[in-house]
C-alpha cells in the first residue's frame, strides 16, 4: 500500500491519551483528546482535543476489527493490557 501524508498531519504523529466516541446514524465521530493538568487523584480538568476524526459507518466495523488483532498481537508481545478502572461517581 502506499500511503501518503497531508501537509497538515505531523509526521511524528500527535499524543493522545484519550478519546470522545458519539454517532449519527450515518457516521462515527472520535474526538481524540490530551488530558492535561492531572489533580491529586490522577484526574484531568483541562482536556484539549488534538484530532478529530468522522468515521463512515460502512468503515467502522474494519477498523474495530483490526484495532482488536493489534491489541491481541501486542498483548501476546509485552503481556495483558490492564485498563484504569473507571471512577466512582461522588
Amino acid at each position: 500500500m502506499d500511503v501518503t501524508f497531508s501537509e497538515s498531519v505531523p509526521m511524528g504523529g500527535t499524543y493522545a491519551n484519550g478519546a470522545l466516541v458519539w454517532n449519527t446514524p450515518h457516521e462515527f465521530t472520535i474526538d481524540f483528546t490530551s488530558h492535561r493538568s492531572p489533580t491529586h487523584d490522577g484526574d484531568a480538568h483541562d482536556v484539549l482535543v488534538v484530532a478529530r476524526m468522522k468515521i463512515p459507518i460502512s468503515a467502522m466495523f474494519r477498523i474495530v476489527q483490526a484495532m482488536s488483532a493489534n491489541i491481541d498481537r501486542y498483548e501476546q508481545q509485552h503481556g495483558r493490557i490492564t485498563p484504569r478502572p473507571p471512577k466512582e461517581e461522588t
